[in-house]
């Protein structure tokens, strides 16, 4: 296993400093910002038992859950009735697995027609590959060619499959993977790596097995969500996260050298590879909050920037704080939830720090923020 050596040290040495600076130069902001992204999951259902996930569990504990799901219509007049999401930039179709909708495709053309300057993304697990290409077809039916799909890889080969509950599962992401690219070339593909105490030890091979692909590669902490009990909780030892600290350094050694960082600083090309400064300080402090979990950066953007449904229409602001929900747009249109008190209550917790949490989603925007700032 390769470490971290010296350059490395030197490179978050200076990311670090940017970071204070655009911290102190944001220290006061005189209004929320707009919302830029809207999440929404369509389904608890899935055709995978992850053992770190919720939503699988949830049909076979409410037989009438899927009955509740938002249609298509009550869909479209939510995002067509709102103002409030006028200058979304992002969307993104997440589940269980979104595919099983039958109308996930005409869900994603009127999100398409809505948004039509936004990246409209889906999170699937790629299971069945036969399925996917009916979706994509479909979409591609519909004129949607500017599609990214996210999956998820916890290993290779059995270990994958032992964290998804299904054998065969690294199998089938490969061939759903290569007929993805063959199929439907302009769809973008990313994975994600949920770090566990089973598939803690595969990191760095999952990271140089995605390299191997080609493909953008993200990891984040399981989650032990608050009221959403999963079959497994995760309970570390201090050896294990030692050893999840040890790849990430790996991680970021291959990084800084595959992309140059070093030379990037020394020519002053700091400004052009804000999206390489950003992944590194992403990648550092997932292995500083893998160790200790704690809140970066108190102005998180949760409650400003995402909005959030689950699959009956109930509003978050946060993955990790699905628990705190704010209210359902059948009840109460989208603009008038967040204004309400209840959101305005949400927003003074997340405010305060009590929260903790390291996700892409969550993170990224506020340090492409914070650098921006500071550099």
């Amino acid at each position: 296993m390769i470490r971290t050596e010296n350059e490395v040290d030197f490179i978050l040495r200076r990311l670090d400093s940017w970071v204070e600076r655009g911290l102190a130069r944001r220290a006061v902001r005189r209004r929320p910002g707009p919302v830029r992204e809207l999440h929404i999951e369509l389904t608890h259902r899935c055709n995978q038992r992850c053992v770190m996930c919720h939503h699988w569990l949830m049909p076979r504990q409410d037989r009438g859950g899927m009955r509740r799901e938002l249609g298509l219509d009550e869909i479209r007049r939510l995002v067509e009735g709102s103002s409030l999401l006028d200058g979304v930039e992002s969307v993104v179709l997440t589940g269980g697995e979104p595919w099983l909708r039958a109308d996930s495709v005409d869900i994603l053309d009127v999100l398409a027609r809505r948004f039509p300057q936004a990246r409209v993304g889906i999170l699937s697990n790629l299971w069945d590959a036969d399925l996917v290409r009916r979706r994509l077809a479909e979409a591609r039916g519909k004129g949607l060619a500017r599609l990214w799909i996210g999956s998820s890889l916890d290993g290779l080969g059995p270990v994958h499959d032992e964290v998804r509950g299904r054998a065969g599962a690294f199998r089938r992401l490969m061939a759903a993977i290569a007929m993805v690219r063959a199929e439907s070339p302009g769809t973008e593909l990313s994975l994600n790596f949920t770090i566990t105490p089973r598939n803690h030890r595969q990191l760095w091979a999952a990271y140089q097995h995605a390299k191997g692909l080609g493909l953008w590669f993200g990891a984040q902490m399981t989650v032990n969500h608050e009221g959403l009990r999963a079959p497994e909780i995760a309970a570390w030892k201090a050896a294990e996260l030692a050893r999840v600290a040890e790849q990430i350094d790996g991680i970021l050694l291959d990084l800084c050298r595959g992309e140059g960082a070093a030379q990037r600083l020394l020519e002053g090309r700091e400004r052009e590879s804000l999206w390489l400064w950003t992944r590194l300080l992403y990648w550092a402090r997932l292995k500083r909050f893998a160790l200790r979990p704690e809140r970066f950066f108190r102005d998180c953007l949760a409650g400003e920037r995402f909005v959030m449904l689950d699959p009956e229409g109930r509003l978050f602001f946060c993955p990790v704080n699905k628990h705190r929900q704010i209210g359902g747009v059948r009840e109460s249109p989208l603009d008038e939830l967040w204004a309400s008190p209840r959101a305005r209550a949400e927003r003074r917790h997340i405010a305060s720090g009590r929260c903790a949490c390291w996700l892409n989603c969550i993170a990224v925007p506020v340090l492409d923020r914070v650098l921006a700032a500071g550099l």
